[in-house]
């Protein structure tokens, strides 16, 4: 006769084994409900983010002098920050004030680029204008030279660097000469206080500190008679 345990032993087995398969199964339905939220809501995300993509078209300009690369593209709120768009317009007009030559405004250029010099910059620029100086801009170009400046691009390297690209057109008499150039500027924003009158020119402290500037290519070159035979 066959014992009863042995019938009460292979229920429990089954019964714990169909146990078991209930709960893999459970688990494994809950994990592929799971995955299917998370894809569902990676969908729904993706298509609230389609409308937002959007194509740019830009021109690449080309520097036929230099050779220098420069993609220009649509300006729109955000792409300059207002401290950025304040700094470059400030480096615009201390370049401009600089480097412009016209001997009727030597002074009132000479103001202005002092105005927004100190330290290292200002005693250059100081050097350049002094009477004294046998190599001073007036004694280099006197009263029948005009140099009219143009800036191509402002670059940020940092908060406090920025690169310059420029052009100079010089008109002696009859001749024209250009010239291209690289300048690096090291600025800061000073809260030392300024006379009224200076407030109206410089109104945030902006001052440089170091500025050099160095030839970008070289000068363009009159062009060659020719003779046709």
């Amino acid at each position: 006769m066959v014992d009863q345990r042995y019938y009460r032993q292979g229920k429990s087995w089954e019964d714990d084994t169909h146990r078991r398969l209930r709960r893999s199964r459970t688990f494994a339905w809950l994990l592929t409900g799971v995955f299917g939220a998370i894809a569902l809501l990676s969908l729904v995300a993706l298509v609230l983010l389609f409308p937002l993509k959007q194509y740019e078209p830009y021109m690449v300009a080309v520097d036929k002098t230099t050779g220098h690369l420069e993609i220009a593209r649509a300006l729109k709120p955000g792409d300059l920050s207002q401290d950025e768009a304040v700094t470059a317009a400030n480096i615009v007009r201390y370049i401009r004030a600089r480097e412009t030559y016209d001997p009727r405004m030597i002074k009132s250029n000479f103001d202005l680029a002092q105005l927004y010099s100190t330290g290292a910059a200002a005693d250059d620029l100081v050097r350049e204008f002094t009477p004294s100086n046998p190599n001073s801009r007036d004694k280099r170009y006197g009263m029948d030279t005009t140099i009219a400046v143009t800036v191509k691009s402002v670059s940020f390297l940092n908060r406090t660097t920025a690169t310059v690209r420029l052009s100079t057109e010089e008109k002696r008499q009859n001749t024209t000469r250009h010239e291209h150039w690289v300048a690096v500027i090291k600025f800061r924003y000073t809260s030392t206080p300024l006379k009224n009158e200076y407030r109206f020119d410089n109104p945030l402290g902006f001052q440089v500190t170091e500025y050099r500037r160095d030839q970008e290519s070289l000068p363009d070159a009159a062009p060659a008679d020719r003779t046709v035979q």
